[in-house]
């Protein structure tokens, strides 16, 4: 990464957990985000773990040696590849965590 770029970086991982990189914060930063009531906009929540960067090595290291020992879990398919998920895609929680199911 260089140092002069800004970062500010949030991908949905599944149901309202999130990862997000972001500049002047040296971390990859895990959390469950929720929507107020009423307009808006969606916030963090206490649950979840910011590793720093030289954790979030160890643990992509990690994940390697896990996928090469359980290869259940390597193969594993999100819920959006799923046969039952495509008729239905738009009341799915999981992928859309803070809309509103439509009937």
């Amino acid at each position: 990464m260089c140092n002069d770029q800004l970062v500010s970086y949030r991908q949905h991982i599944g149901g309202g957990h999130y990862v997000s990189v972001t500049t002047g914060i040296p971390c990859v930063d895990f959390r469950k985000l929720y929507v107020p009531y009423g307009p808006q906009q969606v916030k963090p929540t206490k649950k979840g773990i910011a590793l720093r960067l030289s954790e979030w090595a160890d643990m992509r290291n990690l994940v390697e040696t896990i996928n090469t020992d359980h290869p259940a879990v390597a193969t594993a398919l999100p819920c959006y590849m799923n046969t039952d998920h495509l008729e239905a895609p738009f009341q799915c929680r999981e992928c859309l965590p803070f809309t509103t199911a439509i009937a």
